[in-house]
């Protein structure tokens, strides 16, 4: 028996440790292919888009007195720069481990990407170059292409059409699937996301494409994960993948999503979900540090750089607590701030009009919601962790309360998940037809 469990130990951790080597390897050699694409190209066209970038250098919102439709046009044109920066001084190989760029000091003495983007496209001379190699930007692996063929302008007007794709395509396949719940959960909480200006952002479109892709891939082989238990090493690879591509904005979308989509297929009774929903929570955890620190790890080894005293440095700023107050103070002062975008008619009509939805779709069943209401305790304990699973953006902004507070605009998106997990949970709740043998509620 010992020795059974010592070798599934071993087991475990060989996957685990084959699937990061093999998604390093994957997503370097993806990065030297790309950089082996002519920049002049790529330069040209971004040249094309200058006017459009340059507008939005002091108003990058898309509605005027809302700020979390950003644009993300200060991260953007770090983004783009990175996709056309070329120099002599460097190797294909310390290009793509350090990510140089140049950098043009603004006017009061800080510096502006948008800036430096402007003068490096028009030549204009720039006192300093510097790396930004904590990232892996694996976001190049797409942008470069497409950018080899066409304009800034036109990729945000694909962007509107992939996104709307993706968003069509779950939907379609959870309704197939019969997960009504779930399709109606996630359109409710899209306006939460700022759906509205995702387009028009590349860095803030990222965990967006990750969270939709993970979410189709499950739902096209939720039965293969499930025959061949592989849901441990499918959450570590999303962690993987959202280290890979994204700027660190707010990639807790890319776990919580597809959470709520495993419950719902694979869920048990709330015992047995809370073990699933930490065990897969670490999966994701370990895939999403463990990309990163290979990260780290592969360019001081390989440039002999300060990569991993730098990243560390940064992580532990980026989870202090908010600038003048106590982690627990700064702690309500960060959650008031993510909440505050979402105090206004928009978001409280869309809340007003899905629970009357819900409420009304409730009454059409009377002997239904009479069997729910008289099961409460039954289906309370198949819909609890998904209330649970509501309260991880609150521990996101706890842990990375400096980050959450600085850049309040984007991770607010984050409540959105929370939102997705809520009405879910609603939906579980009033779901009609759940037997009611099993209390003990095991598999």
């Amino acid at each position: 028996m010992g020795c059974t469990g010592k070798k599934k130990q071993i087991n475990f951790m060989k996957y685990h440790v084959i699937v990061l080597l093999a998604g390093v390897i994957l997503g370097f050699s993806a990065l030297i292919l790309v950089h082996l694409l002519p920049c002049a190209p790529m330069k040209e066209h971004v040249y094309w888009s200058l006017e459009m970038i340059e507008k939005e250098f002091d108003d990058e919102v898309l509605i005027e007195g809302y700020r979390a439709t950003l644009t993300g046009n200060f991260t953007d044109c770090l983004m783009l720069e990175h996709a056309v920066y070329s120099s002599d001084q460097h190797g294909l190989l310390g290009q793509v481990l350090h990510m140089y760029r140049s950098e043009s000091c603004a006017e009061e003495g800080g510096w502006w990407p948008g800036h430096s983007l402007k003068d490096y496209l028009t030549g204009t001379p720039q006192p300093r170059e510097v790396s930004y190699s904590r990232y892996w930007h694996g976001y190049l692996v797409f942008l470069k292409p497409l950018l080899l063929l066409t304009s800034f302008n036109t990729i945000r007007l694909l962007q509107a059409a992939v996104q709307l794709v993706f968003v069509g395509a779950g939907t379609v396949i959870l309704c197939r699937k019969g997960a009504y719940s779930l399709a109606k959960a996630l359109l409710i909480s899209l306006p939460f996301l700022s759906f509205v200006s995702t387009y028009a952002s590349l860095s803030l479109s990222i965990c967006f494409y990750v969270m939709m892709a993970a979410v189709l891939i499950q739902l096209k082989i939720n039965d293969i994960l499930l025959r061949r238990r592989w849901y441990g090493l499918f959450f570590f690879a999303v962690g993987m993948a959202v280290a890979y591509f994204d700027f660190l904005t707010y990639p807790l979308v890319t776990l919580i999503y597809p959470l709520g989509i495993y419950l719902y297929f694979c869920g048990g009774n709330f015992r047995k979900n809370m073990s699933n929903l930490l065990k897969n929570s670490m999966e994701w955890s370990a895939g999403y540090v463990g990309m990163w620190a290979a990260k780290w790890i592969l360019t001081d080894c390989l440039t002999g750089s300060s990569c991993i005293q730098d990243a560390l440095r940064t992580i532990f700023v980026r989870t202090g607590s908010a600038e003048g107050y106590s982690r627990i103070k700064g702690f309500f002062s960060v959650l008031g701030k993510n909440i505050q975008p979402f105090l206004n008619w928009c978001y409280i009509l869309i809340l007003v009009v899905s629970a009357v939805y819900i409420l009304v779709g409730a009454l059409k069943n009377a002997k239904a919601l009479k069997e729910s209401v008289s099961k409460m305790r039954f289906d309370l304990s198949g819909a609890g962790a998904y209330f649970v699973l509501a309260l991880y953006p609150l521990a996101w902004y706890f842990l990375a309360q400096n980050h959450s507070e600085q850049h309040w605009q984007f991770t607010c998106r984050i409540l959105a998940a929370s939102v997705f997990a809520v009405v879910t949970g609603i939906f579980k709740l009033l779901e009609p037809g759940v037997p009611a043998q099993n209390p003990k509620g095991t598999l």
